[in-house]
């Protein structure tokens, strides 16, 4: 069963946030409205309209209501997208958040619905990266039923798919060590860990795998093994392009697809799963540590 998970809601707390911000800004003079709508156009403003029933509301800066947002939900779903392309500057923090924010014209205020420890930020990229490597497999599954593209052998398939996923980390690479940390935290494993295994069941989904026996929990298991120490690997990666990195991918999906019975699985996936949970931590200290003598 394959799911997407999004970042945990915190409603009661959010709602709080969103009075406090719309009664602070009330006190404020009116000015010239500077919020900018988060479409395909940002630079286009919509005339105000007169409300045709009761809809969700929130005070931007300039002390004017906007009715776009729906949700306290579908608003923390952009904030937190805006909130992305300030996570190179500011790590995956309440600060990156506050920015994304103020580029939707809302005030720094509504970075107080989310937890100060940035994983909401994370795991809705992580969420959403899942979500482009799905529409990605989905597309090429199309081509292949169509004829216009070959299906490709499982282990390419595998590697492929797992190195896209990857590169999807490139932009935010100086900061992921930082994700990691805060992952591993104890109250944020679950979530990551069920937007993990649901990303290995979409490849292996559309890799083909239709196996209802033991072997498809062995083959999710050494997948996220490859998918983690692969991951650990990237994060101290300095060769051009990552090129050390797909090397280590190439080799270990070949050595998962050369072990000849279910034992030998079941010892590599444990020994794979130990280094990329359990040593993670430490991967990541060091990781960090480089990275800021650098």
């Amino acid at each position: 069963v394959r799911c997407q998970l999004s970042p945990p809601q915190r409603p009661l707390q959010a709602s709080a946030v969103l009075r406090r911000v719309s009664d602070e800004q009330k006190k404020e003079p009116l000015a010239s409205s500077s919020q900018q709508q988060f479409n395909s156009h940002p630079t286009d403003h919509q005339p105000e309209q007169e409300p045709q029933g009761p809809r969700p509301s929130y005070t931007g800066q300039g002390g004017q209501e906007s009715e776009d947002y729906e949700s306290e939900e579908q608003l923390q779903h952009r904030i937190l997208t805006a909130a992305l392309e300030f996570v190179p500057e500011h790590g995956w923090t309440a600060e990156a958040i506050a920015e994304g924010a103020k580029t939707l014209g809302l005030s720094v205020a509504a970075a107080g619905m989310f937890h100060s420890d940035g994983s909401e930020l994370i795991l809705h990229f992580v969420s959403q990266c899942n979500t482009k490597l799905s529409e990605l497999l989905e597309q090429e599954q199309k081509l292949v039923q169509l004829g216009e593209a070959e299906k490709k052998p499982t282990d390419q398939f595998l590697r492929d798919a797992v190195e896209a996923r990857l590169r999807m980390l490139i932009p935010y690479i100086e900061k992921w060590p930082q994700a990691l940390s805060i992952l591993l935290l104890p109250h944020n494993i679950p979530s990551s860990l069920n937007l993990l295994t649901s990303m290995i069941d979409d490849i292996w989904h559309y890799a083909g795998d239709q196996s209802t026996d033991f072997n498809w929990y062995t083959r999710r298991a050494v997948l996220t093994g490859i998918y983690n120490t692969t991951e650990l690997v990237m994060m101290q990666d300095s060769s051009p392009d990552f090129e050390d990195t797909w090397r280590f991918l190439e080799n270990r999906v070949a050595d998962a697809m050369n072990m000849g019975n279910t034992a030998n699985q079941v010892q590599s996936t444990g020994e794979a799963l130990v280094q990329g949970l359990m040593g993670a931590a430490v991967t990541v200290s060091n990781a960090e540590t480089s990275r800021a003598v650098r």
